[in-house]
């Protein structure tokens, strides 16, 4: 037999410790913004619940306020949820949500009392943004991180259907009344449920965390610290699926391997802050003009890689003289001083060199020396 007073006490505990946990967590210097709201609405919602269980207290406190807190505590985790998904939930929705969990049980405290009716719509709402605490995970997350949302989406479904299943049974239990050691064994099961619920909740959302947090690392290992723009990992990782799909599309691939004509003249002359002004002018300048499909890597020093998805010789060369005009014509501003500069290019493709990342890179590079033989700002083919 699951004993109610003793089922109570344990999720009380098992409230305090996932709210610990969840504390702990967001304790971290580069905490994300929702995990502190998700540990301070498990905090207030723990004082709600710790508020109804005193029965001593008047009824609008017991059977009013407590509600409130509980909403409150629910309201901040779903705008928590939202956010990380990408959403909003703005403050007056908050604030919304935890006045109306005071006013539904206070009505039936205040204007009609009644504890049946109170418990009913109270466990409905409640339950209700559970649910849809489990719908924002569904809908808003996408690509791999869908496959650790699981956890914390069941223990939301489970702990919000358990508060609607609650609320059906208590209103149809005049219609069909049951002996005291059955509501006993119900109570019970709806509060392991709910227990269960809440580990499920608090460790699903510390696994959601921890892999947007992977996902940081793994985009910073990618990423040039200067420019934003990939680094040679980054091409070397990404630029061979692109090679790989391209290859099983049947498509055309080019390379552009890209160098800023007498960058240490730039440096000499104007100094190494401005020379990062220009290497992060060139990068933002490839990354605008590109697709979303292309990558745009920054190779080492200044030189740029440019991969070319669907592209052949002849598109690959249009693209270039274009972004070499558009470099040989813009003005870097890096205090008093106003910097021109020029590129020089190298071109391979798929067409000549094959799928293989190294015969492009190797091909565009004796290129682009090419190039810079036959007197910079230009652009040579393989």
């Amino acid at each position: 037999m699951l004993h109610y007073p003793t089922l109570l006490l344990v999720q009380v505990g098992i409230t305090v410790l996932t709210t610990l946990l969840l504390i702990a967590a967001s304790l971290s210097a580069d905490a994300l913004k929702e995990q502190r709201l998700w540990a301070i609405g498990n905090v207030v919602a723990c004082l709600g619940m710790a508020t109804g269980t005193l029965t001593t207290l008047p009824d609008i406190v017991h059977g009013g306020i407590c509600y409130a807190l509980i909403g409150l505590g629910l309201a901040l985790v779903l705008r928590g949820l939202r956010l990380f998904c990408d959403q909003n939930l703005s403050w007056q929705w908050v604030g919304g949500l935890t006045l109306l969990a005071f006013i539904l049980p206070a009505y039936f405290v205040l204007v009609q009392p009644s504890q049946a009716l109170r418990l009913i719509v109270s466990c409905t709402y409640l339950g209700g943004i559970n649910l849809l605490c489990a719908l924002t995970l569904v809908r808003g997350l996408h690509g791999n991180i869908r496959k650790t949302m699981w956890p914390s989406v069941g223990g939301f479904a489970a702990l919000g259907l358990s508060l609607v299943v609650r609320a059906a049974y208590l209103a149809l239990e005049p219609a069909k009344p049951m002996d005291a050691q059955a509501v006993e064994a119900y109570m019970g099961v709806t509060m392991l449920v709910a227990s269960l619920a809440q580990v499920a909740i608090a460790f699903g959302l510390i696994m959601l965390v921890s892999h947007r947090y992977a996902e940081k690392i793994n985009r910073l290992t990618l990423l040039d610290g200067l420019t934003g723009a990939l680094n040679r990992v980054g091409l070397e990782r990404m630029g061979q699926r692109v090679l790989l799909r391209a290859r099983q599309g049947q498509r055309s691939v080019a390379l552009a391997m890209i160098d800023a004509d007498h960058f240490k003249k730039i440096n000499d002359t104007y100094g190494h802050p401005a020379g990062d002004q220009v290497l992060v002018h060139l990068a933002t300048l490839l990354a605008a003009q590109v697709r979303p499909g292309d990558l745009v890597v920054r190779f080492g020093g200044e030189e740029f890689v440019l991969v070319l998805d669907g592209s052949n010789e002849e598109t690959a060369c249009r693209v270039a003289d274009r972004l070499r005009g558009l470099v040989e014509e813009a003005h870097v501003i890096t205090g008093s001083a106003d910097i021109r500069y020029q590129i020089s290019i190298g071109l391979s493709s798929s067409g000549k060199s094959g799928y293989t990342l190294q015969k492009l890179i190797a091909d565009a590079d004796a290129a682009l020396y090419r190039a810079k033989q036959e007197g910079r700002n230009r652009v040579c083919v393989a």
